[in-house]
């Protein structure tokens, strides 16, 4: 049986984001490069999602209805303390970007952002050992 940090397995990213057509960008994007991609409109259903299936990554907007990013953060972090979550915004707010490198996130793009910038970070973070 393969496990979820065997190199063979396909790895998989949550994106939870509240705007359809990032959401769908963002699925293109990583299917495209080859990830298996999970679609979250936002933390809600991030968390279904994180009780149903494993992922390696978890990339997420930080303003969100229902439930935000710095919110799902915490939830997550109180779950799962080594899931990886790298924030994807267009709002800079510097006390915001604080918070969730003190609760483990491990950075912020900021849209709008270039497909190859987001792929550089994302393989860096599933990569590393």
């Amino acid at each position: 049986m393969k496990m979820l940090g065997d190199p063979e397995v396909q790895r998989r990213i949550l994106i939870v984001e509240d705007d359809e057509d990032m959401r769908e960008n963002l699925r293109r994007i990583l299917t495209l490069a080859g990830y298996q991609v999970h679609l979250a409109r936002d933390g809600s259903e991030a968390i279904t999602a994180l009780q149903t299936e494993p992922f390696h990554l978890v990339l997420t907007d930080l303003v969100m209805p229902r439930m935000g990013g710095l919110e799902l953060l915490r939830e997550i972090r109180r779950r799962e303390r080594d899931l990886p979550v790298v924030f994807l915004t267009a709002f800079g707010k510097p006390a915001a970007f604080a918070e969730a490198m003190d609760l483990g996130a491990i950075g912020f793009i900021t849209k709008p952002f270039h497909a190859n910038s987001l792929l550089a970070v994302i393989r860096e973070v599933i990569d590393r050992p």
